[in-house]
């Protein structure tokens, strides 16, 4: 028998418990933002590379050989050749003139300074993007070189806006990254701060 009573019943019962458990998850306390970090709650970001032109003829590159990049800023460009071919991590459009679209309001363009230090072996580049001038925080990166991928530091797996003055004072330690009082938690994946 379809529309008894108690098949009414179960449907209010149910519409109940889902409002009930809406609730609650709309209601949860979030995690307590430390004071050099910005969380930023959007999960899909993608790191972007650009290609630039090669300064000289790529060379054949066999499993497991290494080369250590060589990391220049110059009007508005930072710039890593490693392999006998140029990557282009971050550009300011103000400076350089080239128009973006889209795909780098994320990752790929900056303004103002850019702040930018090489891990004692090489192998990463810490980068921060600052997206506005007078803004007081900077969107963190790390171009790993052996793989040639850009990762965005993350917070115990939030992504996060670092604080100007916190920039500054980034070091490495035997390819681990320190920011403040975080170190990150893999020499591996110096992109991963936490706990």
């Amino acid at each position: 028998m379809e529309g008894t009573i108690h098949e009414k019943a179960v449907l209010v019962l149910m519409a109940y418990f889902i409002g009930f458990l809406t609730a609650f998850i709309w209601l949860t306390p979030q995690p307590a933002v430390d004071s050099f970090v910005t969380y930023i709650p959007d999960e899909t970001m993608t790191a972007s590379l650009v290609s630039a032109t090669a300064l000289k003829a790529t060379e054949s590159v066999t499993e497991g050989q290494t080369e250590k990049p060589a990391v220049s800023y110059h009007d508005g460009v930072l710039e890593v050749s490693v392999f006998g071919s140029t990557k282009v991590l971050s550009l300011n459009p103000d400076i350089t003139g080239h128009v973006t679209d889209n795909d780098f309001l994320v990752q790929g363009t900056h303004v103002g300074n850019l702040v930018y230090t090489v891990s004692g072996s090489e192998e990463f580049v810490f980068f921060c993007e600052q997206k506005k001038l007078d803004a007081k925080t900077c969107s963190p990166f790390i171009f790993d070189a052996l793989s040639d991928t850009i990762h965005p530091v993350t917070f115990n797996g939030d992504k996060i806006e670092l604080l100007s003055s916190a920039v500054e004072n980034v070091a490495w330690n035997n390819n681990i990254l320190q920011v403040e009082n975080e170190v990150s938690k893999d020499t591996l994946k110096p992109w991963l701060l936490g706990y």
